[in-house]
C-alpha cells in the first residue's frame, strides 16, 4: 500500500472509531526558519508553520520485532492517527507475513539493508542510524523511534525545535559522561572526532528516542551517525550472541550525540516517554504536554518484551493479561487492543 493510501486508510478507521482529531492538533508544529547550518546564528524570530512531519520506525525482519512493529503502528494510528513508516533492514528473503498483515491494516513499510553485522562486528542498533539514512520521505521534519514504545496520547513534536538546525533528546537518566559505562569511553572517542566532553556536559543531549530531525539534515547527519561507530570499542562476543565481535551497549546513542554537535545542531532534552521499569507501579494521569509514550525497553514483571523473541513466542505476546491500571499493564491492554485490530474481535 502506499504512503497515501496508508494514510487514508488510518483516517477511515478513525472516522469509524470515533477518534477523528483536528489536523492542527495531530499533525502540525510550528518551528523558526533558519538559514544558516549553525544552530548559533539561526533565526529563532518569527515562526513559520510546517504542517507535515513523518514518524519512523526501525525494525528487522524477525518474529521478534515484527510484533513490535505491528503494535507501533497500532498504537501511532490509534492515539496520533498517523500512519508510521517501518523500516525492515533485512536481506533477500521474503517479508515476513505480519509485516504483511500490517500494511493489509493501513501499514507502511519499506525495506532496507541489515546493518546489524557491518565491519563484520555485531551490533543490531546499527539499523536505526542506517534507517534515518534510508527512509524516503518528503516530510518537513523525521520523528525517529524505536520499535519498542506505545503512544499514549498526541505530541506536538514541534513544540522543542525553535529551528531547523536542532535536534531533540529525549531524557533518560543513565546517558551521562560520567556514568561508569560511558566515562573511559567518550575520554577515548571524543578527542578522536573533534568533540569537546565538555559539550556533553550540558545536559541537552542526555537522551534517546524520539528524535525529531528536520529532514534537512536526515542523509548528512545518518552518514555521520553510522561513521563514528568505527571509534567505538569492540568486545568479544557475548553468550548466546552470534560468534563476532561487538560493539558497547551505548555506542549508537553517543554517536548519534557526537554527530549532533560535529554537524552544528542544537541539542533540546524533551520529556515525552515514560519507561516501565518498575512497571507495576501506578500509571501517572496524562496531562497536556507530559509523558504521552512509554518505552518499554526493561525486564518487568509486569511486561517484558524478550519473553517473546522466538517465532513460537512470538505468536504469544496476543495472549497478554488486561490492562490493571499499571505502567505495564497500559502495555498490556494496547497489545489485546492490537490483537483485536489486526485478528479481529473473536481472535
Amino acid at each position: 500500500m502506499s504512503e497515501l493510501g496508508g494514510r487514508v486508510f488510518t483516517w477511515l478507521y478513525h472516522v469509524a472509531q470515533g477518534y477523528t482529531k483536528s489536523v492542527a492538533s495531530l499533525g502540525g508544529f510550528t518551528i523558526a526558519l533558519a538559514l544558516v547550518p549553525n544552530w548559533e546564528q539561526a533565526d529563532t524570530g518569527p515562526i513559520a508553520f510546517m504542517s507535515r512531519f513523518q514518524i519512523v520506525v526501525c525494525a528487522e525482519n524477525s518474529a521478534y520485532l515484527a510484533w513490535q512493529a505491528m503494535l507501533f503502528h497500532y498504537s501511532c494510528a490509534r492515539h496520533l492517527a498517523h500512519t508510521p513508516i517501518v523500516v525492515v533492514h533485512k536481506g533477500d528473503e521474503p517479508l515476513l507475513p505480519e509485516f504483511e498483515r500490517m500494511i493489509a491494516r493501513g501499514g507502511v513499510v519499506q525495506t532496507a539493508p541489515n546493518y546489524r553485522t557491518l565491519g563484520g562486528v555485531h551490533y543490531p542498533p546499527g539499523n536505526t542510524a542506517a534507517t534515518l539514512r534510508h527512509v524516503r520521505t518528503d516530510a518537513d521534519a523525521i520523528v525517529l523511534c524505536d520499535p519498542d514504545m506505545i503512544f499514549l496520547q498526541p505530541i506536538d513534536f514541534g513544540v522543542a525545535l525553535p529551528h531547523d538546525c536542532a535536534i531533540t533528546f529525549d531524557q533518560v537518566g543513565y546517558l551521562e559522561p560520567a556514568h561508569p559505562d560511558s566515562r573511559s569511553v567518550l575520554l577515548d572517542v571524543c578527542p578522536k572526532v573533534g568533540v569537546s566532553l565538555e559539550h556533553l556536559r550540558d545536559g541537552r543531549t542526555n537522551g534517546g528516542v524520539p528524535h525529531v530531525i528536520p529532514r534537512r539534515w536526515q542523509r548528512e547527519l545518518g552518514d555521520e551517525w553510522l561513521r563514528l561507530q568505527k571509534f567505538f570499542p569492540v568486545l568479544p562476543s557475548a553468550p548466546g550472541e552470534p560468534a563476532a565481535p561487538r560493539r558497547v551497549w551505548l555506542t549508537a546513542m553517543w554517536t548519534l550525540v557526537l554527530a549532533a554537535h560535529r554537524i552544528g545542531l542544537e541539542p533540546r532534552l524533551t520529556h515525552w516517554c515514560l519507561s516501565q521499569y518498575d512497571g507495576t507501579r501506578p500509571r501517572p494521569a496524562l496531562t497536556p504536554g507530559g509523558a504521552s509514550l512509554i518505552h518499554y525497553c526493561y525486564a518487568d514483571a509486569g511486561f517484558d518484551k524478550r519473553r517473546f523473541v522466538s517465532e513460537t513466542a512470538a505468536k504469544e505476546v496476543w495472549n497478554v493479561p488486561p490492562d490493571d491500571g499499571t505502567v505495564s499493564g497500559a502495555i498490556r491492554g494496547q497489545v489485546r487492543e492490537a490483537r483485536e485490530f489486526y485478528f479481529g474481535a473473536d481472535s
